[in-house]
């Protein structure tokens, strides 16, 4: 058994990962081969890089057991490999294609010039079979269509008028119109290749050796060596190889490539940290639970790979209207030999109306936005969600992780004690936390320092595992953690302490309880900090044109309402349970909204899945949330939500340009080529020069900046510190 999974299955559409295609990839024509005479088969796409393979069937006749039976066998290794016909040519056979027929003609262009025959390499017959070499991919292309495997196209068009030239004996004008085809093939691949290279450039992991421990040494290793479990050493200013758990050590971890976060994360023993980010301080060694291909970073470029096949809806419309558009041309040309008698002229009209620029109009669109995303933090699976997300009119947001950071925040201090302050509460419970590594004790620590008070040192200190932290300040004692703590230390809350207590976590705030030697003398209340940018992304979103907004939590209605009020958001659902989320969606759908759902929760997966759209923060989502998400704000900046919308719209835009610049092309020279006025050679140039001008328009989606509605900037929010005295 090869262990054919499944990976996706939509309407006419089935993506598969084919273990023994990425094990062998020069076996990948195996599978064009095996499914040859499948009922209802359309089109096809493998890449062996990553062993995905995405097949096109018709809706009705969709079997996806026969599908996995066809492709479970693996082939024995004596197998010999075979080409594939479904995947674009290597660029060793482009690169031989442009030599051979640039030199063939240049040496025609000598002969004719210095009017000798004699340095010409041969006769006609050795330029026909430069010609067949040099239209290979069209011929193909053409013959899988007489196979009925693909619909008529550009191939079928190129191929006609090539077959034409030759019976007529032109078989210079062949190889011209050919060549200058190639040339435009070859830099429409290289734009795509420019989109995946800077995908690769920006999520690459750098490393080639590694140090590998084993009992205890270190050794020097390529890293393609490292397995699952291997533990291995990483050095200041090194990338790290693996996903995996830290050993031991102590450092400073720079996660921006993969996270997003400008402030590096502290890692040790026990933290989780992924391939590709960088340790700016320290040394780690680290348990890998994940190498290679199947790292973050590995997925993340696997899913952009696979992405920039996934055709959108207006590429139905494009390759609809290829389909129309080509027995029109042969139309057109049967009727001008018909009134002419000239097949020149009927080769020259199949040529003009080749629709390559209108084939080329929607997917190398798509795939310069794609990359545009990808080097902004943004992952889109699929040319589907980049359109479906400029088209939404409703985005529900979950509060927690998505809204918020997810990261505690000093909102309230309240002070028990008419000696102590509520700033000297707030300064001798960071004493207290001045040495604690807990995100709690450092949100205490970090609110002093943006106060700019004095906080006393301590003279000792002792971490009180789950409660807090009992330190000895100036001959008194410090308790800085929960009731519990308290309690284990015999000092009791008194009734006031306990109402407080009650009220801060009835707002959904985290208490933490402050005791000098045995009096109660502050509280302080702790919660999750709404994201920066966050309002700024409401506002845009409404200036964008999205009519519906709406915060869907599990929390309680007072802590959602407070995040909601801070955004200026109107419309909240609280404590929602997985099935609540999902029928949220349900509704606004049926409302006739197209709907995005923001999250990032395993109890968000469900509502992911329904809405039109579903987009996740990349850092701390569950691996559901990530699989099911159609968009992954990779770098966790909300922000990317108001740009990608910006983006799709933007996309949009330059598809309808790329199909206006092509259509009237054609137009232009249908006519110039039935009145006579152009022949083959010029025909091509033409299809050439708007081919080439649709793939340059796209590719400036490469670099595009999204425009959004200016507004001031923003600045971490939270509730209001209070300072609360109690007499």
């Amino acid at each position: 058994m090869s262990g054919v999974v499944v990976c996706s299955v939509a309407t006419g559409r089935a993506r598969l990962s084919v273990p023994w295609v990425r094990a062998r990839p020069g076996s990948a024509g195996l599978v064009d081969e095996r499914l040859t005479g499948l009922a209802g088969f359309r089109a096809l796409r493998i890449f062996p890089r990553t062993g995905s393979v995405v097949i096109w069937v018709a809706p009705d006749r969709m079997d996806v057991d026969r599908l996995v039976a066809l492709l479970e066998e693996a082939p024995p290794d004596s197998a010999p490999a075979t080409p594939t016909r479904s995947t674009p040519d290597s660029s060793t056979g482009e690169v031989a294609r442009l030599v051979v027929g640039g030199a063939v003609l240049a040496l025609v262009a000598l002969r004719r010039l210095l009017r000798r025959p004699r340095i010409t390499l041969g006769s006609s017959g050795f330029l026909g079979a430069v010609t067949v070499f040099t239209g290979l991919p069209f011929f193909r292309g053409a013959l899988r269509s007489l196979r009925g495997r693909s619909s008529p196209g550009t191939d079928t068009l190129v191929t006609a008028a090539t077959v034409i030239s030759l019976v007529l004996r032109e078989n210079v004008v062949a190889l011209t119109v050919l060549w200058l085809l190639n040339i435009g093939e070859f830099l429409q691949t290289l734009t795509l290749r420019r989109t995946r290279r800077a995908i690769e450039e920006l999520l690459t992991i750098g490393e080639e050796r590694v140090w590998l421990v084993q009992d205890g040494v270190e050794v020097e290793t390529a890293i393609e060596d490292v397995g699952r479990d291997d533990v291995v050493a990483v050095y200041e200013h090194h990338r790290i190889p693996v996903d995996g758990h830290v050993v031991s050590g102590d450092a400073l971890v720079d996660q921006a490539a993969i996270t997003g976060e400008a402030l590096p994360v502290y890692a040790r023993a026990g933290s989780h940290v992924y391939a590709g980010t960088i340790v700016a301080s320290g040394s780690l060694t680290v348990r890998a639970t994940s190498v290679g291909r199947d790292t973050t970073v590995g997925r993340i470029i696997s899913r952009v790979e696979e992405a920039q096949a996934d055709r959108a809806p207006i590429q139905t419309v494009a390759t609809r209207f290829t389909q129309r558009f080509v027995p029109v041309s042969f139309a057109l040309a049967a009727l001008t030999y018909v009134l002419t008698r000239d097949a020149r002229r009927a080769m020259t009209m199949l040529l003009i109306a080749c629709p390559c620029a209108a084939g080329l109009a929607t997917p190398t669109a798509i795939s310069a936005a794609i990359g545009n995303g990808a080097r902004r933090g943004t992952l889109i699976k699929g040319g589907t969600h980049l359109e479906g997300v400029g088209r939404v009119t409703a985005v529900v947001f979950d509060k927690t992780g998505t809204l918020t950071f997810g990261r505690p925040l000093v909102t309230s201090v309240v002070t028990l004690s008419d000696v102590f302050t509520a700033d000297e509460v707030l300064s001798l419970a960071a004493s207290g936390e001045l040495h604690a590594r807990h995100p709690l004790a450092q949100a205490i620590v970090a609110r002093t320092e943006e106060q700019h008070l004095h906080v006393p040192i301590h003279q000792a200190c002792e971490v009180v595992l789950g409660m807090g932290m009992r330190a000895e300040l100036d001959g008194s004692r410090l308790l800085v953690g929960s009731p519990a703590l308290l309690r284990q230390h015999g000092v009791e809350l008194t009734r006031q302490a306990q109402g407080w207590t009650e009220r801060l976590r009835g707002a959904g705030e985290t208490v933490i309880c402050l005791a000098h030697d045995t009096d109660v003398i502050g509280i302080l209340g702790v919660s999750d900090a709404v994201r920066s940018g966050a309002e700024t992304v409401i506002r845009q979103l409404r200036e964008l044109g999205v009519s519906r907004l709406v915060l869907l939590t599990g929390d309680a209605p007072e802590t959602a309402q407070a995040v909601a009020d801070t955004l200026g958001i109107t419309e909240v659902h609280a404590h929602a349970l997985p099935e609540g989320k999902l029928q949220l969606i349900r509704d606004l759908q049926a409302e006739g909204h197209t709907v995005a759902m923001v999250g990032d929760g395993t109890n968000d997966a469900p509502a992911l899945a329904l809405a039109d759209v579903g987009i996740t923060m990349g850092e701390h989502s569950s691996h559901v949330a990530l699989e099911t998400a159609d968009i992954a704000l990779a770098g966790n900046d909300l922000r990317q939500v108001a740009a990608v919308v910006e983006l799709s719209r933007h996309t949009l835009r330059v598809v309808r340009q790329n199909y206006g610049l092509a259509i009237g092309v054609n137009l232009l020279g249908l006519l110039a080529g039935a009145g006579g006025s152009m022949n083959p050679v010029l025909a091509a140039l033409l299809h050439n020069t708007s081919s080439i001008a649709v793939v340059g328009n796209s590719a400036r989606l490469v670099n595009h900046t999204p425009h959004l509605p200016r507004t001031n900037g923003d600045v971490l929010r939270a509730a209001p510190l209070e300072d609360r005295r109690v007499r």
